[in-house]
């Protein structure tokens, strides 16, 4: 929860509780005199929000590790979107081996932000938000694989192109498996500095072939 929402939600709380308080002490006090009756129901009403605010209030830590913890699953999030688009884009994938290239990832990647939430959830915001750019990088290997695949004419040397796109996604393949390993192992430094240093899936330079 955020900070604004944890604010709000224990205003509200205790706005609640000032309110059922003092109109059931107000009922049971009926016969009471006024003055009493308003000073009991108003006090009782005041005590149980002061009551209901330090049981809901949190400490700036508790709300920094919650903040933390939204923003790790939102870049969490965008990384499962992306892997959707990707495995979106393989289904129009002619070659068979990089159609199962894309398929291994849409399950690994997935499987790996789960390790490493579960492993380290200290490092899960800075994890995810690199394979965030990463994952943006291999959709657009991925799209430019099916243009030329497409129209390989638009393209000099499309051939090349296609291999050296297929290599880039078994790359990214191959640095996401080691990652799933390196996190079994508990060797999260060495997880951490590959995912630091790996370059992000790239297509060659495209030129397009001149009529």
């Amino acid at each position: 929860m955020s900070r604004r929402r944890a604010r709000t939600v224990a205003s509200v709380a205790a706005l609640a509780a000032i309110a059922v308080v003092f109109i059931v002490m107000m009922i049971l006090l009926d016969g009471a005199a006024t003055v009493p009756r308003l000073a009991i129901s108003t006090g009782l009403a005041i005590a149980t929000a002061v009551g209901v605010s330090l049981v809901m209030w949190r400490s700036p830590a508790q709300i920094s590790d919650d903040s933390y913890n939204d923003d790790a699953e939102d870049k969490v999030r965008s990384c499962r979107r992306i892997v959707d688009e990707i495995s979106s884009q393989g289904h129009s994938l002619h070659s068979a081996s990089m159609k199962s290239l894309v398929q291994q990832i849409s399950k690994v990647v997935p499987d790996l932000l789960d390790r490493v939430k579960r492993a380290s959830p200290s490092s899960l915001y800075s994890s995810a938000s690199q394979l965030e750019g990463h994952l943006r990088s291999l959709s657009g290997v991925v799209s430019t694989y099916c243009d030329v695949e497409e129209h390989p004419s638009y393209y000099k040397q499309p051939d090349e192109v296609l291999l050296e796109g297929e290599q880039a996604t078994r790359r990214f393949l191959d640095f996401a498996v080691d990652s799933i390993r390196l996190i079994n192992q508990g060797d999260l430094a060495e997880y951490r500095a590959n995912l630091a240093t790996v370059a992000p899936p790239e297509m060659p330079v495209l030129a397009i072939e001149e009529k």
